[in-house]
């Protein structure tokens, strides 16, 4: 059986807000929240956080996690995930056949239910490539023009603004909150596979992404509220 690695990304720099990724929401680091779901889902053999952070990390330990210090050049505002999983696979040396479920810290209403089900989806589809979670958004989105030439063009298609809301299709967007693929899926290129993706669908609540204060503000309202 494949081992199941989490990697959580979280650097040390941010814009919007100071240590975003351990900024306090309730009575806890935002990271935690990400760590707890992770150790709870009861599916994954070992969490680990890269950050080029020392704080940050102390907090990983604290809440049980592995630590791996990320290279300083792979921390910045402009750097892309790719290399930070690339360097995880180069340290830590998983099995071809291993799975690794990336999880952002700042997604603190994906819970441990959801990523027990985003894997069993992905294990459910063995000719997938790779899944990622995604929230359903307005399909009237279809209907729209793009700009910026002499004349209008249809966004998706010579027909598609005079379709009925009925016949355009779905669409998804992408949260973050989850992605999942082998590893030998992402050597082939060293990029997380972009072809033969499956979605697994959250609700647009949970899909909270934390990028600023008001953000914070939010999620603390969300997971303050009473179970009823």
């Amino acid at each position: 059986m494949p081992n199941v690695f989490a990697l959580v990304p979280a650097r040390g720099g941010s814009k919007g807000i100071l240590q975003k990724n351990i900024a306090p929401l309730l009575d806890q680091p935002l990271l935690a929240y990400t760590l707890k779901a992770a150790q709870a889902a009861g599916v994954i053999d070992s969490i680990y956080v890269s950050s080029d952070d020392d704080q940050i990390l102390s907090v990983a330990h604290y809440y049980g996690a592995e630590r791996l210090k990320r290279d300083p050049h792979l921390a910045l505002d402009e750097s892309p995930i790719d290399p930070v999983v690339g360097e995880f696979i180069h340290r830590i040396k998983p099995a071809d056949k291993d799975i690794i479920i990336l999880l952002l810290p700042t997604s603190p209403l994906r819970n441990a239910v959801h990523i027990r089900e985003a894997l069993a989806e992905f294990r459910d589809f063995p000719t997938c490539r790779s899944l990622i979670s995604v929230y359903e958004i307005n399909n009237q989105l279809m209907k729209a023009y793009v700009g910026g030439g002499e004349f209008l063009q249809p966004l998706a298609g010579a027909h598609s603004s005079y379709l009925r809301r009925q016949d355009l299709p779905s669409l998804y967007m992408p949260n973050g909150a989850i992605t999942i693929f082998k590893v030998d899926d992402f050597m082939r290129e060293e990029n997380i596979p972009r072809t033969h993706e499956i979605p697994y669908l959250m609700s647009e609540y949970d899909s909270l992404d934390i990028d600023t204060s008001d953000d914070l503000l939010i999620a603390e309202q969300r997971l303050g509220k009473p179970l009823i």
